[in-house]
């Protein structure tokens, strides 16, 4: 979005290739073009890159260009170079100066004009003069509309710039004709920015906006509008100023100014073309022939498509026909009266052969209830479901809803139900409770509401904790009566839910697959989805992971209907095989979840998937990207009013290894607090890991050790987790155990540790005991001991793709060779743990390394001397690698890599990758 002062969402990617642009801004010219539509978001990213590049130290000289100043010579070069210290120009040649200072309107030139020629000679010398100083970015927006005298004495001097740190970066609005190149002549890099998902519509609307709208207005804006940010911000205020959303017959407002532009040319038209128009723009697949169909004649409907092609209204892309901008079928429809309005639909219902666009078009075409068009309707919201179309199954399950007769009270609390389930999913919990609540209240106990009373679990099992989970599903089992199926769905939502502790929804899980094996034909998702929870809550208890069992109920829903993603094996499978170190078959399982959730509209999947993706890349050292994932996965979380316990612990402990204590301490006690408040049993003790692990890093050992055993207590007694590898706490509690001297306590946690290592032999289990043996053998005057159980750790290690474990034994076993009077052992050991904990972007554990090598005293380094570490960093980068591609090689992050750059800058006293070069080359 482009407004100063609002963050931009939903633009990673794009942000993240402006910040690499601006990091890279030593290695010598280049240009950046973002490129995109009016209201697209083009400015905000531009403006961004001005913002990271002030926060880097860059000189920053901007021009905002008008339609109205292309006209005017220089006039772009005045708005750049304003306020330029009288100096710069001095150091110009008489000729130069007097040149740049006529056409910035400095002074005159005695009646001649200036030279573009000159002045380009005097603009490259003001540029390499300034950044001579400071790197410096030249930045416009809007440079379509750069006045071509600018743009010729700019692209004159740009072309003869040699390894100065000066770049370019504009923005180019798409459609517009100009005499200005967009990059002014200087290669470099088009970033064209487009339409954004209506997830992240959401989130955009959200920081504009008072109050959300309901996920079904939201797609029609975001259809309406092509992804338009602008756009669907400025028709979501009209809503709002409205003070209520439009229903599913009533049309969207469009903006006044782009329905005046868009009236004038539809006037222009014949009456049959705009009538033709009027069909293309109701249907919601409009093709040559279902348009042909519409309008009742071939040959007349093929001349207006060809008028509307040559006026610019409509594309025709073989037998698909779509409008040039989305927003122009809006505005024909929006003046129909009512009567006119269900007539066009009556009469697309008789030509539209597609059972959801019949069922539409024919709930359109009357204000009245009807049996029989509510019960299409139903047919058509699961056909859209089954396609994986959340938005059109929402719509069209709204529309039924109001289409139901109202003495027909079990058709509405059904109709009521699948509502709301299409709104939970799409990631509107609040608007599905009130649904839910009205049509529950309204309806008698019985087996009819208990799809109603699951789904109210379900909802409050990410906003209320988890008796108010256990009220409704007991609620729900108590009205099920005999039925095995409503038995063994309410069992099911036991065990999804998780309310009750693992054994306790481990017997729920078991009890619906004995239900499901009574029936002669059980539904293979329901089947699917208890056998997923049968073989997590056996995990949880410490009975290794049937991932065969998992796999058998992948392969049961690829052959059902889909079910949410949450509930799906996929997602258990990888929720659990990061859990037993199988790292990349997790990775590929949970972003096989995500594109899922994205691709489907199911919003109410992405918090904890983008959790879990945040632990693995946690574990695996990436600290930056865990934090992007957990913020993500936070903010869903927050636009739907929910708790999502994984993004949020595991933002705290990915801050806390970044050595961001304070922060992570303060964020993760607001969690804490929030999370206890509502009685959320389990998030808490994820709340306690995290809090507790950023307290024991701050040197809080008595704070600490109260966090993690309470965690540890929560986590066993209360939830019933008996697998050590899924909350990974016990290491941090016998690290704050030991601290306090409390070596009796952390025996017992090492003990536990290393008898679930007995049964499933996990690499992080095995190691893990490993070093609590070690930590408590050396606390106990037994070094030699110590050595030997850290050595075998290490070699456990080799299988663990965790390297800040791996630092932290070496790190150990470095300490215990210096107590036993090993130096040059013990500095191996201390100098590998530091520079890998340098890599990975851990200062609080870096700092502790350097303290345990400046006690072995001996050789210090010089300050100027390069890390192994920034050395490798320096060969690679003086070699031509790029950022990206040196942090690929060294399996870190871009911005480590930028880091360590900065600082081998600093101790050499350098300024550009050419030096460095040069440096190294000699």
């Amino acid at each position: 979005m482009g407004t100063r002062g609002r963050p931009i969402v939903a633009r990673e990617s794009e942000l993240e290739l402006v910040h690499r642009f601006i990091g890279d801004i030593r290695v010598g010219p280049a240009s950046l073009t973002i490129e995109g539509h009016a209201g697209i978001g083009k400015t905000s990213i531009w403006e961004q890159s001005l913002s990271q590049a002030r926060t880097a130290g860059v000189m920053v000289r901007e021009c905002r260009c008008s339609q109205s100043d292309a006209t005017l010579a220089f006039a772009g070069l005045g708005d750049l170079f304003d306020n330029l210290y009288p100096a710069v120009l001095d150091r110009l040649p008489d000729v130069q100066r007097s040149a740049l200072s006529a056409a910035l309107l400095l002074s005159d030139l005695e009646g001649q004009q200036a030279g573009v020629r000159v002045v380009g000679v005097a603009v490259l010398g003001v540029l390499r003069e300034l950044a001579g100083s400071a790197p410096l970015l030249l930045a416009v927006d809007d440079v379509q509309w750069l006045d071509t005298s600018s743009g010729k004495a700019l692209s004159y001097a740009l072309r003869r710039l040699d390894d100065e740190a000066v770049r370019l970066v504009t923005s180019w609005r798409t459609g517009v004709s100009s005499e200005v190149a967009p990059d002014l002549g200087v290669a470099g890099e088009r970033l064209v920015v487009g339409p954004v998902s209506v997830g992240a519509m959401a989130r955009i609307v959200q920081v504009h906006l008072k109050h959300p709208l309901a996920r079904p207005t939201l797609t029609r804006l975001h259809r309406a509008t092509g992804g338009n940010p602008m756009m669907c911000v400025e028709m979501a205020r009209a809503l709002e100023r409205r003070g209520a959303e439009p229903s599913v017959s009533e049309p969207l407002p469009v903006p006044a100014d782009f329905r005046l532009l868009v009236t004038e040319r539809l006037h222009g038209l014949s009456a049959s073309t705009r009538d033709l128009l009027l069909v293309t723009g109701a249907l919601a697949q409009p093709t040559v022939t279902a348009v042909a169909d519409a309008v009742g004649d071939p040959t007349r409907a093929a001349r207006c498509l060809e008028e509307a092609v040559a006026a610019g209204i409509v594309e025709v892309d073989g037998e698909r026909v779509r409008f040039t901008h989305p927003l122009i079928a809006s505005i024909p429809y929006e003046d129909l009266t009512v009567e006119s309005r269900l007539a066009l639909h009556r009469r697309l219902a008789a030509s539209v052969s597609d059972p959801e666009e019949h069922a539409r078009h024919a709930a359109l075409g009357s204000l009245d209830t009807s049996s029989a068009v509510a019960t299409s309707l139903d047919v058509a919201a699961a056909h859209a479901r089954r396609r994986g179309s959340l938005d059109a199954a929402a719509e069209l399950a709204q529309l039924a809803l109001t289409r139901t007769p109202p003495e027909d009270q079990e058709g509405l609390l059904r109709r009521t139900t699948d509502a709301a389930r299409y709104l939970y999913l799409l990631g509107d919990p609040v608007r599905a409770r009130a649904l839910l609540d009205i049509g529950s209240e309204q309806s008698p106990p019985g087996p009819h509401r208990v799809e109603a009373l699951l789904l109210q679990a379900a909802i409050a099992s990410w906003e209320r904790g988890d008796a108010t989970v256990v009220r409704w599903c007991e609620q729900a089992l108590a009205e099920a009566g005999d039925d095995p199926l409503l038995q063994a769905r309410v069992h099911a939502a036991f065990a999804a839910t998780s309310p009750s502790g693992a054994f306790e929804d481990l017997f729920h899980a078991e009890s619906a697959v004995a239900l499901l094996e009574t029936l002669p034909d059980p539904p293979s998702g329901l089947l699917a989805s208890v056998l997923t929870n049968v073989a997590c809550h056996r995990f949880r208890l410490g009975q290794g992971l049937q991932v065969d069992m998992l796999e058998r109920a992948a392969a049961l829903q690829a052959e059902s209907e889909p079910v949410p993603v949450v509930d799906r094996a996929g997602m258990g499978l990888g929720m659990y095989l990061k859990a037993v170190d199988r790292f990349e078959e997790s990775r590929g399982w949970l972003n096989a979840m995500r594109r899922c959730a994205i691709d489907e509209g199911d919003d109410s999947a992405l918090p904890i998937t983008l959790g879990h993706l945040a632990a693995l890349e946690c574990w695996a050292g990436d600290y930056v990207r865990a934090v992007d994932l957990a913020v993500e996965g936070r903010e869903h979380a927050e636009r739907m009013a929910i708790r999502a316990p994984m993004p949020t612990s595991v933002h705290v402990l990915a801050l806390a290894h970044q050595g961001h204590l304070e922060k992570a301490r303060e964020l993760g006690a607001a969690d804490l607090a929030a999370d206890e408040a509502v009685g959320f049993t389990s998030a808490t003790a994820l709340d306690l890991r995290s809090l507790g692990t950023a307290e024991l890093w701050a040197g809080e050992a008595v704070l600490a050790a109260d966090h993690l055993l309470r965690a540890l207590e929560i986590s066993s007694d209360e939830v019933g987790i008996r697998e050590p590898a899924i909350l990974r706490v016990h290491p941090e509690a016998v690290s704050a155990l030991v601290t306090l001297g409390r070596l009796e306590e952390a025996l017992v946690l090492t003990e536990q540790l290393a008898e679930s290592t007995e049964a499933t032999q996990h690499p992080w289990s095995r190691s893990m005991a490993l070093r609590c043996h070690a930590l408590l053998a050396a606390a106990g005057g037994d070094n030699a001991g110590a050595v030997v159980l850290l050595d075998e750790a290490l070699d456990v290690q080799k299988y663990l793709p965790m390297p800040f474990e791996l630092a932290r034994t070496r790190l150990l076993l470095g300490q215990v060779l210096r107590r036993a009077g090993r130096r040059k052992d013990s500095r191996g050991q201390l100098e590998s743990a530091r520079d890998l904990f340098q890599r990975l972007g851990t200062p609080v554990h870096e700092r502790e390394a350097d303290a345990e090598l400046a006690a072995i005293g001996g050789r210090r380094r010089e300050t100027d001397e390069l890390t192994p570490v920034e050395r490798r960093v320096a060969v690679l980068v003086a070699a031509g690698r790029t950022n990206r591609e040196v942090a690929t090689e060294l399996f870190t992050s871009v911005r480590t890599v930028e880091s360590h750059l900065g600082r081998i800058y600093r101790k050499l006293n350098l300024r550009s990758r050419t030096e460095l070069a040069a440096l190294l080359s000699a």
